[in-house]
């Protein structure tokens, strides 16, 4: 039977019914995309050994952060980056999620709400690490944003990875108070107050789009509502390195919301997947239409020219200096940008050796595309 993948849906879906999908453009071209990833639609490009005789020609990839198809070895390489930047030190995993009764808002005004999710969450961050009661220095920290929740539902949320610890102004590398760093009671406040005054204020200046069935005075009541209700941050155990959660986030930061494993049949114009249940802690399915199927995948996608991974204090990439002081204090050397994996070095990982058919060198050269 042949293999069901996005890739296939994608293509099948546009063929058939791509305006009655009503998606913005920018989703439309990532679906364009994907359905033309490693086919003549992205054109071909050869491939040489060492010795100069062609190996074969192949189809070029689309490379968009959606395609679960193509984006292995940019995972990968961000993952064999960061793990070289790390402090080899204890780290936290906490989650930051908004009510679900905000969702409205998060529709119509998607990259002021998710924007505002990050800042929210960094003042918060911020705010706590320079209280001396807290920790008085400078962590490292990345904040990674999800939108989806594991059965394709709207669930925006951040993955924070921080440092159980931070440098000083004084250069000196300082722990916190507390084993767990930072109280969530507290957290929780700090990321809701911060939040919300944005919304009003915002809202102030007239500055979001409102869903059809909402006004400025129906929003700024939500807004006050949820201001006396606990908002989630839920904090993992810790891990005594950095390098575990660096790798669940690597899992989604490219290829989207879901897999092509996932996908388990189509009948009737209606697509069954599966997913692993936060609640049950087991495998369950779900069933729904091709056209709403599409547009729940592709609702996720990360907006053009929108990093979905944030870095922020002595991980950010231009205080590389002050990683350096933080590295000698925890007896680490300073940090050296790691190699890159290379896309044959991938493939070998995969256990796929290539060879020249001709002389059986295993070394091969990507030429520039094929007229």
């Amino acid at each position: 039977m042949d293999t069901l993948t996005l890739q296939k849906l994608f293509r099948a879906q546009l063929a058939e019914a791509a305006p009655a999908l009503n998606i913005p453009l920018y989703q439309l071209k990532a679906a364009q995309a994907i359905s033309g990833c490693r086919t003549e639609a992205m054109g071909s490009h050869g491939q040489y050994c060492s010795h100069g005789h062609l190996c074969g020609v192949f189809y070029n990839s689309c490379r968009h952060r959606g395609c679960p198809q193509c984006q292995y070895t940019a995972k990968e390489r961000w993952l064999a980056q960061w793990s070289a930047r790390l402090l080899n030190v204890q780290h936290h995993h906490w989650i930051f999620t908004v009510p679900h009764e905000l969702l409205g808002l998060w529709r119509y005004n998607r990259e002021w709400f998710q924007d505002q999710m990050y800042l929210a969450v960094s003042k918060t961050l911020k705010q706590l690490s320079r209280a001396g009661g807290h920790l008085g220095a400078q962590p490292g920290y990345l904040l990674a944003l999800h939108t989806w929740g594991r059965n394709l539902s709207e669930h925006p949320h951040i993955h924070c990875l921080i440092t159980h610890g931070g440098v000083s102004d004084s250069g000196k590398w300082l722990s916190p108070k507390r084993a767990i760093m930072f109280p969530v009671k507290v957290m929780q406040r700090l990321f809701r107050g911060k939040f919300l005054a944005a919304t009003k204020q915002a809202l102030a200046n007239n500055a979001l789009t409102f869903p059809p069935d909402q006004q400025t005075s129906e929003l700024l009541n939500l807004s006050n509502k949820l201001g006396r209700i606990d908002w989630q941050v839920y904090a993992c155990a810790p891990y005594a390195h950095g390098v575990g959660v660096a790798k669940y986030l690597a899992r989604y930061m490219r290829g989207g919301a879901i897999n092509n494993k996932q996908l388990i049949a189509v009948k009737n114009n209606m697509i069954t997947f599966k997913y692993k249940s936060h609640q049950t802690k087991k495998t369950e399915r779900q069933q729904v239409s091709l056209p709403n199927f599409t547009r729940m995948v592709l609702k996720h996608l990360p907006l053009k020219g929108k990093p979905t991974i944030r870095y922020y204090g002595i991980y950010h990439p231009t205080v590389v200096e002050k990683l350096n002081v933080a590295r000698a204090q925890c007896k680490q050397p300073q940090f050296i940008a790691a190699q890159l994996p290379t896309w044959q070095a991938m493939l070998n990982k995969l256990g796929i050796r290539l060879i020249c058919p001709i002389c059986g060198v295993t070394e091969r050269i990507a030429a520039a595309p094929l007229k």
